[in-house]
């Protein structure tokens, strides 16, 4: 019960795995996330996200919205591209992969 209250909470806490963001984000940081950021209006260019990987679902990533790519579809970029799996891989990313916007580090 206790897990399914949790993932109904607009907060989470991640854990950044990987240098895809270096150096803003570095590996073994932890992120706080509000999932419900997106609810009523879309990202911004510049804003750092978790998304799901339309690769993989059940793995997240954390990257950078670059801007959007239609309708409801945002183009996502790592700040390290030699480290980053994103849109300049697997393209646009549709709105119902953003998991939420990253408002801090710790």
């Amino acid at each position: 019960m206790l897990r399914r209250l949790r993932s109904l909470l607009p907060l989470a806490r991640y854990r950044v795995a990987g240098e895809s963001m270096a150096p803003a984000l570095s590996a073994g940081e932890r992120v706080l996330v509000n999932r419900a950021a997106y609810w009523f209006r879309g990202p911004r260019p510049g804003d750092v996200v978790v998304v799901r990987d339309p690769l993989a679902r059940q793995r997240l990533l954390v990257k950078r919205i670059d801007g959007p790519a239609g309708r409801d579809a945002w183009s996502v970029l790592g700040d390290n591209p030699a480290a980053s799996t994103d849109s300049r891989s697997f393209g646009p990313l549709p709105r119902e992969l953003l998991v939420g916007k990253v408002l801090a580090r710790y």
